[in-house]
């Protein structure tokens, strides 16, 4: 084995012991931040800049109630079609039958969620089992404290991946 792929290897499962505190992003103020009455419009000139929206229950609040990506833009923007042979509910959520009309309308409620006491590895597991890039950090009553994304990660690794390797030397 190379003394690289240990160093990487070495870093990487003291990596995973971290808690995801020390390294998330909270900067409550830089996040993208909406209540759940905030027009649909409104979501789409946010989206044009970002790829995710934190939806809050109300304006001024921190208590977490969905989320709102680009997958859940796509789904009322892309025309509906009902097939004959459906059998159950139809979801008929759509711009064009025009029953969206608040970010309520389109978020997602169901949000995987991290601890701020949960670690790296918990966290990355979780954005593979749920196949998400980003992870709101939240307290116990669901108030959001920031968040952490896969890109996060990535750099926190390479910079303490690089910072081993000066020391080691």
């Amino acid at each position: 084995m190379k003394k690289e792929d240990y160093d990487l290897q070495y870093v990487l499962k003291h990596f995973y012991k971290v808690p995801i505190k020390s390294i998330m992003d909270r900067k409550i103020w830089d996040l993208p931040l909406v209540s759940q009455d905030t027009p649909i419009e409104e979501i789409f000139s946010i989206m044009t800049a970002r790829r995710h929206v934190w939806v809050m229950e109300k304006k001024g609040s921190t208590k977490l109630v969905g989320v709102i990506t680009e997958k859940d833009l796509l789904e009322v923007m892309a025309p509906k079609r009902i097939k004959p042979y459906v059998i159950g509910s139809v979801d008929l959520t759509s711009l064009l039958f025009g029953n969206v009309k608040t970010a309520k309308d389109v978020m997602c409620k169901k949000v995987i969620v991290a601890h701020p006491d949960e670690t790296v590895e918990q966290a990355l597991e979780k954005m593979r089992s749920f196949r998400v890039r980003r992870l709101p950090i939240v307290d116990n009553q669901n108030n959001l404290l920031g968040e952490i994304t896969i890109k996060t990660l990535i750099i926190q690794f390479r910079k303490v991946l690089k910072w081993y390797r000066i020391t080691k030397d």
